[in-house]
């Protein structure tokens, strides 16, 4: 998913010195402390430290009872969860959504499918055109109306009406389901015909058009969670509204919901603990305010008038303190997960189309001061391949543009590139990138100084960041016709796989006139045919067979696997991020807090 999307405001402070996930952190001290035998967090010991929640959660506890309080500088992009498409937003739809197939371990870097409310991981044909489920029995919605095979059907449909519910991952759905091409969804076209998704009273079966063996992972979307058919959020609360009264199906409701200030959720009645091996929820409550001073936030979470921040992680000043005080750090989480930052070489700009000038930057870069310029060890670590941890394939060792020991460049190389694609004095392109942003700004500056040193003179070339995506960078004709070599841009998997992460940023099937995310329009056939052979399980040599083929043609240069530094207070229990869903932020559902 593309930063803009994924992380919102978390874009510009990220870049900042508190990025994204993505990129190995397990250093520190891990020395805790404990409250004694006979705590308040149940008898467990407290085993804080930094980094404690990347890969387990911590500070176990059976104690329930007490609200668990977040803070966010924005509300979520919606809270319909067809439409929901930031990463702490899907993150936060565990909360109160439920579907057939989720994640039961996100946090490390190998994550974890299993079911939720089928009875399995479901039945599938040979050749991955034909799933089907059977739902568990007793599943009822926040206002105890059964749960049916209907409804999910109905959930998918919404995708379909594209004038009416925007936003969200839903294409994903409506790219592989055997839907007519005329379907408009439930409100002008009534229901998919059984071709495409057929129903009995328990189960429910989703027919493709082509062989797609990530489907389970379509299905942890929270665009699947069951919408009650036909009424959805009852009177007042359907399409594009429903964001506003959005039903539960999880062990939390909404019980409040103030646009652009809070959101409050209380404990589901009519869920049950036997249906749900996924969730073990503790707090009675969770309130989350949007505070718009982001400074506020890190403020609260110093004095522990919060619990966490939920839309990204800490700003530069608290980051410095959190680094440099013990008593700070040993509650911090620098947690990876699969995304990437890195320049997109756009071979339809001269002379760009040859393969050796492509390599004479990849060579020249100076990795090692765009990491400090994100903010050092804290923002990510030097990517030196495109496949970030998390996502088949990922080769640590692998580097086919070594560019020194320190990372600063490899200026002969560079040079002798130079040489083979007939431009041995060097070249002139742009360098895209998105305002305001100073650290977008000293990016560029650095990007100039090291393609400098081999005769590479480069201009910045900008626009604001609401149309960088969707107009400048994301038209293949804007970025011809306007000489955009060298596109700034990073990534984040919609879902853990080689084509969550892959398909809309590299596929040659995949470049659109405009929204485009594949921004070099990278077209190569090695590359196409992995992604497009999607009847086939991923494994990791198929994917470090992608990443070698995509490193071959220089046109996806990346800087360094991002990630973000979190805060989280004493009180919360069973704590672990969500490095699969949520960038790192913490999985909030099955947290406690001490009173």
């Amino acid at each position: 998913m593309r930063f803009k999307r994924r992380t919102l405001a978390a874009a510009s402070v990220a870049l900042a010195g508190a990025m994204l996930l993505a990129g190995c952190s397990g250093g520190g001290s891990k020395g805790g402390t404990s409250n004694g035998s006979n705590g308040s967090n149940g008898g467990s010991a407290v085993t804080n430290g930094f980094s404690a929640a990347v890969d387990k959660a911590i500070n176990p506890s059976t104690k329930k009872g007490g609200t668990l309080k977040l803070l966010s500088s924005s509300d979520c992009d919606s809270w319909d969860p067809a439409r929901t498409y930031y990463g702490w937003c899907l993150n936060m739809q565990r909360v109160f959504s439920r579907t057939l197939i989720n994640y039961s371990k996100v946090d490390g870097t190998k994550f974890t499918l299993a079911p939720d409310l089928a009875t399995d991981m479901g039945q599938h044909n040979a050749n991955y055109t034909e799933f089907t489920y059977k739902l568990k029995s007793g599943l009822k919605y926040s206002d105890g109306k059964p749960i049916t095979p209907e409804d999910i059907k109905y959930a998918v449909e919404r995708s379909y009406a594209t004038d009416v519910i925007t936003g969200g991952p839903g294409f994903y759905f409506v790219n592989v389901i055997n839907a007519p091409k005329s379907y408009k969804g439930p409100y002008k076209s009534g229901d998919l015909p059984a071709s495409a998704i057929s129903t009995t009273s328990d189960s429910i079966t989703f027919h493709l058009k082509q062989p797609f063996a990530d489907f389970n992972y379509l299905l942890a979307l929270p665009t699947s969670a069951p919408v009650p058919s036909k009424v959805e959020g009852g009177s007042g609360f359907v399409g594009a509204t429903y964001t506003k009264h959005p039903v539960s199906s999880g062990p939390f409701q909404i019980q409040s919901y103030t646009p652009q200030k809070s959101i409050v959720f209380t404990r589901n009645k009519y869920w049950s603990q036997s249906t749900d091996t996924i969730r073990k929820p503790l707090v009675d409550e969770i309130d989350l305010t949007v505070d718009s001073n982001s400074d506020d936030i890190d403020q609260q979470l110093k004095s522990g008038a919060a619990d966490a921040r939920m839309e990204q992680g800490v700003n530069p000043t608290f980051q410095s303190a959190i680094l440099t005080q013990p008593k700070y750090k040993a509650q911090a989480d620098n947690p990876a997960g699969p995304t990437t930052r890195y320049y997109a070489i756009a071979s339809s700009v001269k002379p760009l189309d040859n393969v050796h000038c492509r390599r004479a930057i990849a060579y020249a870069l100076n990795k090692s001061a765009s990491l400090a310029i994100a903010g050092g060890p804290a923002a990510g670590q030097i990517a030196n391949s495109a496949t970030p941890p998390g996502i088949p394939g990922y080769e640590p060792s692998y580097n086919p543009y070594p560019d020194g020991k320190d990372n600063t460049g490899n200026i002969p190389a560079a040079k002798k590139e130079l040489q083979q694609c007939g431009q041995p004095n060097g070249f002139s392109t742009k360098v895209a990138y998105a305002t305001p942003d100073a650290t977008n700004g000293k990016g560029f500056a650095n990007i100039k100084s090291a393609l400098g040193r081999v005769g590479i003179q480069v201009t910045p070339a900008t626009t604001s960041a609401e149309n960088y995506y969707s107009t400048f960078v994301g038209s293949p004709a804007n970025v011809k016709n306007q000489g955009l070599g060298i596109i700034t841009a990073g990534w984040g998997a919609d879902f853990p796989t080689l084509y969550g992460f892959y398909q809309n940023i590299v596929n040659g099937s995949a470049i659109l006139p405009e929204g485009n995310s594949n921004y070099a329009s990278i077209n190569d056939p090695t590359v196409n045919k992995i992604l497009n052979n999607t009847g086939q399980p991923v494994t990791d040599a198929l994917g470090k067979q992608l990443n070698h083929a995509l490193m071959d043609t220089a046109q996806f240069i990346p800087t360094r696997y991002s990630k973000d530094l979190w805060y989280r207070s004493t009180r919360m229990t069973n704590v672990t991020c969500n490095n699969a869903l949520g960038f790192g932020a913490y999985d909030v559902v099955n947290v406690g807090v001490m009173k």
